[in-house]
Parts: C-alpha cells; structure tokens; sequence
C-alpha cells in the first residue's frame, strides 16, 4: 500500500471511537422548537353537535418506555395493565357544544392519573372512556351523560373486580341500537400470574409438509417463537364479553357465548343490535402475526345466546407476494349496514393469486348471507356481486345503493361503481390513483343513528365527494355533487379551499363554476358536512397561523363562528418563510421540494439541509404533480428537518425522488440512477436561486429516507453529512419483498444486490467528496423491514472502509420515537453532526 493510503486509512480511523454516554439536549432554541406544547387532541360526537378536546402531554418520559412488555405475535402490551405498551393518558377533559360554542370542563376521577379510549354513543349525547387509577396497574371504565344545558355527568360503571383487557384493541364498543355497552374482561376466576416460564420449552421445531402450498412472507417481528409464547398469548388475550346497559341502570350481565373466556379477535355488532359478528382466533402460527391466525367465524344471539358459524379457516400464510394478491379464503365479512341482520363477504375467485386465470372474467366476488329469525340458522351464501379486478371497498347509502371500489395494482388502477341492491352495477370512473389532479374524491360518509356509516345522499342521483384538490397551485381542497343519474354525469363545486393570491385559475373548477372575487394565502380543509347538508366545519390556518376550527355554511361563507383558538406552538419559527418550489429533472420529469429559509436570510448562499422520502410510480407524467401546500402552517413536527430553519440554515423539505417504471418496467430496477439525477436536481436548483452554499450541504431521511440517504452518499459527491434514522442497508434481510417491491430476491436477485446500500460501500469510501454519516435507530424498532442489526452491520461496513460515521442507538426507542429524552438527544446529535457545515471555512 503506498504512503497516501496508509495516511488516509489512519486519519479516518482515528474517528472510530465507541463509548456509552448520558442523555444530551441540544441548544436552547432547539430544545424549545422539539418541545413544543401539544394542541388538544379532537373527538366529534356521530351527530357532529359536541366536540371532545382532551389535553395530553407533549412527549412522554423515557420511564415509561422502560417499562416492561410483552412482545408476541406481533403485539406489544403491558402485561399489568392489559393495554398496548407505552400509552400516555389525557390530563384534562372539555365537552364543547359547536352550536352555541359552550364549554363543559369535566373534572377527572379522584386519584385518576388521565384518560384513554373515549368512545361517542351512537344516538345520545353520551360518551365512555377509561380513567388509569394512578400509582396501579388498573383502568376504570366511565359514562359520560349530558344531563341538561349547565351539567355534564360522569358515573363510574361498577365492574366487580373484573379488569377490562385492551391488548388487542379498546375493550369496549357500542351496540348498533346504543342499548348496551359490549365490554371484553378478564374470564372470571383468570389466574392473576401469566404461565410460569419453564427452563427450557425443548426445541422449537417448524416444518413444510411434502406437496404443501408456497407461503412467502415478508420479515415480521415479535412473531410466536415456542409452546411458551403460545401459552403466554392464549392467556393474555382469553376474554369474556359482558354487557352495561349504559343507558339507564348500569346493569352488567355476562354474554353467555364466552362463558370461560375465548380469544375474541374482533366483533361487530347488527345494525339491529341484536346479533354480534365475531371472529375467534383458533390456529397459530410461527411465521405470521395475529391478524393472519386461523379463526371461526360466529354469529352470536344476543337474545337466545345461540351460535352461528360461519366458517372455520385456517392460518393465511399462504399469500403471494403480489399486491394484486390476496387471500384464498373468504376475507371481509361485515354486516350489511342497510339490513338488521345480512352478513357481507368477499371471496376469491381465481385462489387469490393474479398469475391464475381469473372465473369468468372475474377474480373476487361479494356474498350475501342472511340469518333467519324463526330457526335461527344461517341462510345459505347467495352471490351479490363479481368483480373484473380485486375488492378494494363497499359503503352504502340509507337507500340501500352501494358504491364499491376494486384495484388493479401493476398498473395502479382503480374503479368505483354504483350497486343496487340487485347486484346491478354502473362505472362511476375508471382512473389512476397516481394522477391526483383528475381525482374526483371520495364519497362522504355520515354516521347513523344505528352506528352504522353511510354515503350522504343530497338526492336519490346524487352523493358528495370530498377531495384533497390537487392542482399546480397546489392542494385546494373541495366539496362535490356528484350526479350520476343519466349516462352523463354532472359534478357541481359546492365548496373549495380559497384560491392564492397568485397564479391562474380554471374557473370549471371553482364553486358554481365562477371565479372567485377575492383570495387569500390560506389552506383549508373540509372537515364534515352536518345533518342540514349546509352547515360544515373547516379547518384554516396559514403560514403564520396555526390550524383552527370554523363552523361556516354553503350558503352563506360570511356566516362563520370560529370553533377553537389554539395559539402558535413554535414561536422560534415566526419570520422563517416557505415557498413551494418547481424545477425539472435532466429527463424532464417535473420536481417540487418545500423550500425553507430562515427569518435573517440575506440573500447569500446557506448551509442547506435535503430531507426526502422516495416513493415509486407507474406514471411520469403523475410523478411530476405538485403536492401539498405552500400556506401550511410553518411548524415542525419532532421528526421535520424544519428546525434547522430557526438556526440560519435553507431546508429543502420532501424534495421530490419519483421513482418511475412505465409500462412493463420495474420501478426500483433504476432506483438509483433516478434518486440521483432528482437530487442532482434539487441542488442545482437550489444552488441556481442562490440559498445553496454546495459545499455545504447534507441530506438526511427517516426509514426509507434514510436508505436513499445512504445511496446518495455513496453515488455521489452532492454532500458532505447525511443523517439516516431507522433505516435499511441490506435487501437480502428483506427476501420477501419490501416498500412498494412486490418480486421477492430470487425474482429480481439483481435488484435486490443492487438496491442495497451495504454493497457499495467502498463506492462511497473512493467517491471525491465522502460524505460523513450518522446512523441512528430504535433499539426496539418493530417495524417489519428496518431490525436494528440493519444499521449496526452497516455501520461495521463503514468503519471497515474508514468512513466517518457514527452509530447511535436509541434504548426502548421503536421505528418512531417517542420519549422527550430520546428526541432531545436526537436533536443533540444531528446539531452537533451538522455544526461543522456552519462555517463557511470547512475543511
């Protein structure tokens, strides 16, 4: 090795250092900008009249992700308190009447530590929630009543000493008829210790029978291990159901079908009221999570506590990895909204796999089984509906009409039809989800007074559609008629995000087809319409103002009672300015990117920071379209590079990395040569407006953006520092598929070797500008593509090769984080790893 080797092999050495440090916070303003106080989180009751606003705090300590948790079948709960792991409680409580803008503060329980899981009643001015008993594993279950115009009552409901079990989703919910409060408990007589863990479980054997089916599956975690974990799991999730007459007495009385406890996956309850659809977990599995577990499918009588089954099926572990895939088995069963007691499902007719041929013309199709009320028995299953690609969605109209939705995902197509209650149905359109300017929105829904969710219907012709409004200008969002009685249908504007001050507008698209006669820089968004179908609540805020609440009217938008009056969390960011910008890249594809610069910007070039996320499409043209909102309000969410605003740098936020494969191309089989020429792109741009000091410039991304982090680094010499959190640097460790790559390694072995940043590390150590990189990661990430050892064997291969970098990882931190001192000293490393680009003389 010649001399220069050897001097630059010891001089990059000599930053491999490891030690085991305290907590760091960074400077004061950005601890202040991390820190920002949390606005009230939101809850409207089903008739939209009461709003619920529940104070929580802003980041949890991190003693309570140090607390211990199970980890099984791709659960994580607090063994004591029966609960997800991890939960913080809601420290105030306020009901306010929209109407009249009232407010009701409610005093929490004695000894109450906060509140959890509220949950409207589907008729009344009531609501339940859980209040945690401070200083013990224990939550108590409350009703919420208004009692008349100056009082709101809260009642605890006496369970006896048995213990609501929330580790597979909130213990309680409504009947369709709000005559009873289902709730899921601990069996009576339940052990209060899990089982005793042995000393060794023997080995954990899994096989694949001779002639069985192929079962790919992507790499999940905290999956069943041995017989143990099996017994740990039937006894955390074993429950029985009681019922609360929540209306009048606060009677409890057992469901008698679970009488010994049963694991209750999910229940649904008739729009009568009278029965329950429930799905039982039978049959576990090593290689998939709970929601693929074989299960029973049963209708309860809750009037002669009588069992139906439905059907018995066994662990889905056998699906292809095609999005356009789906499972064999019968698969969303729900009640029909619009009948008391008609069970939907949808089948597969082609086996759930798009290599096979599809059933006349058809891949998957709807059934209908109703229950006969004399003999109690299930009818047998009647065909309802057949459809050309897969089932996507069905909502209903009171009418009794559907709108059903079907995909096509290699071309990223979809349809919605209208369905009459005979089966008969009529395409509404036929488009690409990719093109968002042509989107015509989604049916709004309603919820009725038995539960249950409807399409609003203005005429028997007609439903709304609410929209994101994606335009050149930018997001407008929107309010629609959509008319669909004749051949031709006829869509009529009834509300729309005011238009900016600057730019063209195509009048076709305005309310009533008229150009607006005034605009203003805001962005508003349409929350609900009410039972009047005049009355609405929008959201407004703008670049300086943060989002609050309006109630407002179609017919009169000068009508208007402001509905919230939440203040400016981050004042350090008052004075920074956004701009959403547009540039091209070299094969013409159009880009944008949010383009920060801070409140004493001067016009000279500035330590710039790129922060992006790539996403895959089928359509170049869809690639290019603006997205999002220039008049947002300016705030910074922990994991926004936008803090580094407040301290003089230029951010170019969510600058766009399409990854494009038209026709019969893949996507990701030019992944790299794309992500590079769009932030080739993105710093040419920025370097043109002259915001951008290239030699001092980092780029940095979180999970998938971390990973094009890394590809950046090492095809490039665009940057001197990246930031990569919780990311992925080997494919091979993700066999069966990942992102939006649906070919497993030996479909596309090529791709997979090459999309993986380990592989080119000594690429990234010859490149004439190396890039230092700081890796960050969760300790206990559950997400299924992004384990720890990712970023610790990419690390191993940096400090191989030499390469300035540094490997932090978060202890109890997931794939996002959570805890104030783990974000803190977050912020504390990239402030310090970003520091040396601060000065302008950087070596």
């Amino acid at each position: 090795r010649n001399t220069k080797d050897t001097r630059d092999t010891l001089h990059h050495t000599s930053y491999t250092t490891m030690s085991s440090s305290s907590y760091k916070e960074p400077s004061p303003i950005l601890k202040r900008l991390f820190l920002p106080p949390k606005d009230p989180s939101l809850s409207l009751s089903p008739d939209q009249q009461w709003l619920i606003l529940c104070t929580e705090p802003s980041l949890p300590s991190i003693s309570l992700l140090a607390q211990p948790e199970e980890k099984l079948a791709g659960l994580r709960f607090d063994a004591s308190l029966l609960t997800p792991s991890r939960m913080d409680y809601g420290t105030s409580l306020t009901v306010q009447h929209l109407g009249t803008g009232r407010k009701y503060p409610l005093e929490l329980p004695a000894g109450s530590e906060g509140v959890r899981y509220i949950r409207f009643h589907p008729s009344r001015p009531m609501f339940v929630l859980s209040s945690k008993v401070k200083d013990e594993a224990v939550l108590d279950l409350y009703r919420c009543d208004f009692v008349n115009e100056d009082y709101w009552e809260m009642q605890r409901v006496d369970l006896g000493e048995r213990r609501m079990n929330f580790v597979n989703g909130c213990a309680y919910q409504f009947t369709s008829d709000g005559d009873s409060l289902l709730v899921k408990v601990v069996p009576d007589g339940w052990s209060r210790s899990p089982p005793k863990e042995p000393v060794s479980t023997g080995p954990a054997v899994q096989c694949v029978e001779k002639g069985a089916r192929k079962a790919p599956g992507r790499t999940y975690q905290d999956l069943l291990k041995n017989e143990y974990d099996e017994e740990k799991l039937k006894y955390f999730l074993t429950t029985e159901l009681l019922r609360v007459d929540v209306v009048a007495s606060l009677d409890v009385k057992p469901v008698v079908q679970s009488n010994g406890g049963c694991l209750i996956r999910s229940l649904q309850s008739s729009p009568s009221g009278r029965f329950l659809l429930i799905e039982l977990t039978t049959k576990f599995s090593y290689s998939v999570p709970l929601g693929r577990f074989g299960k029973d499918v049963q209708v309860w009588d809750l009037q002669s506590d009588s069992i139906m089954e439905i059907a018995s099926l066994p662990v889905d572990d056998e699906i292809p990895l095609s999005y356009d895939a789906c499972s064999r088995h019968p698969r969303s069963f729900h009640f029909h909204p619009c009948e008391d007691h008609t069970i939907i499902f949808v089948q597969a007719l082609d086996g759930g796999d798009q290599e096979n041929e599809p059933v006349d013309g058809e891949r998957d199709a709807l059934y209908t089984q109703s229950i006969d009320e004399s003999s109690l028995a299930l009818n047998d299953a009647v065909k309802f509906v057949g459809l050309e690609w897969r089932y996507s969605d069905l909502n209903f109209c009171e009418s009794g009409m559907g709108i059903i939705e079907e995909y096509r995902w290699k071309d990223r197509k979809e349809r919605k039809w209208t369905l009459q209650t005979d089966g008969r149905k009529k395409l509404l359109w036929e488009r690409s989800w990719e093109d968002r300017y042509t989107s015509p929105g989604e049916p709004m829904t309603r919820r009725g007074s038995r539960g249950q969710y409807f399409i609003v219907q203005p005429t028997p012709s007609s439903i709304y559609l609410k929209g994101a409004g994606a335009s050149p200008l930018g997001d407008r969002p929107f309010l629609d008629r959509f008319d669909f009685d004749t051949e031709e249908t006829k869509t009529t504007r009834l509300w729309r995000c005011p238009a900016p001050v600057e730019g063209d507008l195509d009048a076709t698209k305005e309310v009533n087809g008229i150009l607006p006669e005034e605009r203003k820089d805001v962005f508003e968004t349409m929350v609900c319409l009410m039972a009047d179908n005049d009355s609405i609540l929008i959201s407004r805020e703008s670049k300086t103002t943060p989002r609050n609440y309006y109630l407002s009217k179609l017919s009169d938008a000068t009508s208007e009672i402001q509905a919230t009056a939440f203040e400016h969390p981050q004042p350090d960011l008052l004075g920074v300015t956004k701009e959403l910008v547009q540039y091209k890249r070299k094969d013409g594809v159009d880009l944008t990117a949010n383009l920060y610069l801070p409140a004493d910007y001067d016009g000279t070039p500035r330590p710039t920071l790129y922060w992006a996320y790539p996403r895959e499409f089928k359509d170049g043209k869809a690639a290019g379209q603006v997205k999002g909102s220039k008049h947002k309000f300016v705030s910074a969410h922990w994991a926004s590079p936008i803090h580094w605003a407040a301290k003089g740098w230029a951010i170019m936020d969510d600058f766009s990395l399409p990854v494009i494969g038209e026709g019969d191309a893949q996507p990701n089989d030019t992944f790299i040569e794309q992500i590079v020429d769009g932030a080739t792109a993105a710093v040419e741009y920025a370097k043109s407006r002259g915001v951008c000091d290239p030699a001092r410039c980092a780029v940095g991304g979180h999970s998938y953006g971390s990973f094009m982090t890394s590809h950046l680094l090492s095809h490039t010499s665009l940057f001197s520092a990246g930031i990569g959190r919780s990311g992925a640097f080997n494919r091979t460790l993700t066999p069966m598929s990942f992102q939006s790559e649906d070919r497993s390694i030996w479909e596309a072995q090529d791709t997979y070797i090459t999309m993986s940043p380990l592989m080119h590390v000594k690429k990234y150590s010859n490149q004439e500008r190396v890039g230092k990189m700081l890796l960050i990661h969760g300790e206990a990430d559950e997400n299924s593509g992004t384990h720890p050892l990712q970023s610790e064997r990419y690390f191993a291969a940096l400090k191989a090769f030499g390469i300035e970098s540094r490997l932090v990882m978060l202890p109890h931190e997931r794939h996002s984080y959570r805890a104030k001192e783990s974000i803190l000293h977050m912020a504390w490393e990239q402030e310090q790893w970003l520091s040396s680009l601060e000065e302008k003389d950087e070596q």
